[in-house]
């Protein structure tokens, strides 16, 4: 039986990160089948064994970033925690910086973003877990909102700074939705021993 390997030319060491682009669709499907590539979006895999990580996912979007720009949102999530793959690349501007133009594989947005908000994962700008957390709460529909930042939490970022900073920005837009999905955030992350911080109130404002 022919696996996948044959077919491609002898001597050919797969790098990493394959992109479909670079391949046949029939080296890309039977590739995939045999386990020889792993999938980290339609369009993206690496090489087994070791699974996708945060590098990987990283550098997947990477071609979607301009200049100054930067992966959020719901991007900076995926990387983060490897959950939920974005449709297209968030991408952060800083304001003042003019925004890119429109593509397919991404969208824009302008943010002020500070020298402790970006951090680089294998040589790709993405918000810090706790920068993604507020941006999550803030700017993501709230079911979605909740669910990231409860795989956020699961990886280790402490919600109750991402409090600290919405109350930060009190006053600013969304925010006061913000800590109503970060109340059911953390209402749905409660471990035994931690005392859930919602509110019945709170939580009738985003369903379950």
């Amino acid at each position: 039986m022919t696996d996948a390997l044959s077919l491609l030319p002898a001597g050919l060491a797969l790098p990493r990160l394959v992109r479909r682009e670079h391949t046949l669709s029939s080296e890309w499907t039977g590739m995939l089948r045999d386990g020889v590539l792993l999938p980290v979006t339609d369009v993206v895999a690496v090489t087994g064994p070791a699974p996708p990580g945060p590098s990987d996912r990283a550098r997947a979007l990477g071609p979607a970033l301009p200049r100054h720009g930067v992966l959020g949102r719901d991007s900076a999530a995926w990387v983060h925690t490897g959950a939920r793959p974005p449709s297209r690349a968030c991408v952060l501007v800083p304001v003042g910086v003019r925004r890119p133009a429109p593509r397919p594989d991404r969208t824009c947005a302008e943010a002020a973003l500070g020298p402790t908000d970006v951090m680089l994962v294998a040589g790709t700008a993405v918000t810090t877990p706790e920068r993604t957390g507020e941006d999550v709460a803030r700017w993501l529909a709230p079911q979605d909102a909740v669910a990231r930042l409860v795989e956020l939490e699961a990886l280790g970022l402490d919600l109750r700074v991402v409090r600290r900073r919405l109350d930060a920005l009190a006053g600013r837009r969304h925010v006061r939705r913000a800590h109503t999905v970060l109340d059911v955030a953390l209402d749905r992350a409660c471990r035994p021993g931690r005392v859930p911080e919602v509110s019945a109130a709170r939580r009738r404002d985003v369903p379950p």
